[in-house]
């Protein structure tokens, strides 16, 4: 009985030794062949990206930015001498013989009218027609850049309304002579492409002269045209022109009154 309890208690203690060997070896070649997990490479060794960027075919386009419109006192704008271009009649030294892709031009149509007896009645092409008022060779009239403010008109689509963004304005000057001439290339922006197809002075959408909502069918509104605000405008000595575009899918009449440019006496 001894002798079989003494076997017992061996077989015991061998099985016991044996198994704690056991666990001992499973951690050591865990500890040896799983190494401790992290995410750190993945961020370290990670190349840098180089961004592509193609190279220009032109100069790029300036984009416009939103612009503020100038505010004026009442009195400040009387102080302003007034120069016209049209009440009820084409003032003498223009011309709107440089006008393009119009269906019809009537200078003293009377149906619509904002002040007097007469105005200006539109009717563009399917095309960006254009309504361009220019000064003449023999006219003897010089709007200086820097004494002219800025040019008013009174716009109204008639029946039809007018959308703040379906219309652009342009003045237009030359620094060779004070009226305008088809081939002038006396006035140059900085950064423009020699021969490009993009007009050289800005025009400007409604919206950006003020007018926050479309013009309503049957109303007039007041457009001043602040020269001073115009966004990237070329330096230049003369006004020459300005002119209104727009197409028949956008507008399909308007008429136009009250034309006049508003100067200093003084720079």
């Amino acid at each position: 009985m001894r002798a079989q309890l003494v076997s017992f208690i061996l077989c015991l203690f061998v099985l016991m030794t044996l198994t704690g060997c056991s666990r001992r070896l499973s951690v050591e070649t865990a500890a040896a062949g799983v190494p401790t997990p992290t995410i750190a490479p993945f961020f370290q060794e990670r190349p840098t990206a180089t961004p592509f960027v193609p190279p220009p075919t032109r100069a790029p386009l300036p984009v416009r930015p939103t612009a503020t419109p100038t505010t004026i006192a009442a009195n400040e704008v009387s102080s302003l001498r007034v120069v016209p271009v049209y009440r009820d009649a084409l003032s003498a030294g223009w011309s709107v013989d440089n006008s393009a892709l119009l269906n019809s031009l009537i200078l003293t149509q009377t149906g619509v009218v904002a002040l007097g007896r007469e105005a200006i009645a539109v009717t563009p092409s399917e095309s960006t027609g254009i309504l361009f008022f220019t000064i003449t060779p023999n006219s003897g009239i010089e709007l200086r850049r820097d004494q002219v403010a800025a040019l008013r008109f009174r716009l109204s689509g008639g029946d039809t309304p007018i959308a703040n963004d379906a219309m652009t304005v342009a003045v237009v000057g030359s620094n060779r002579v004070p009226y305008w001439q088809p081939d002038d290339d006396s006035v140059t922006l900085e950064g423009r492409v020699t021969n490009s197809t993009e007009p050289l002075f800005p025009e400007t959408r409604l919206y950006f002269l003020g007018l926050n909502r479309a013009i309503a069918p049957g109303e007039w509104a007041e457009i001043y045209v602040w020269l001073d605000d115009l966004i990237y405008e070329p330096e230049y000595t003369y006004v020459t022109g300005f002119y209104l575009k727009t197409s028949s899918d956008l507008v399909p009449q308007y008429y136009i009154d009250q034309i006049e440019w508003l100067v200093r006496d003084q720079p």
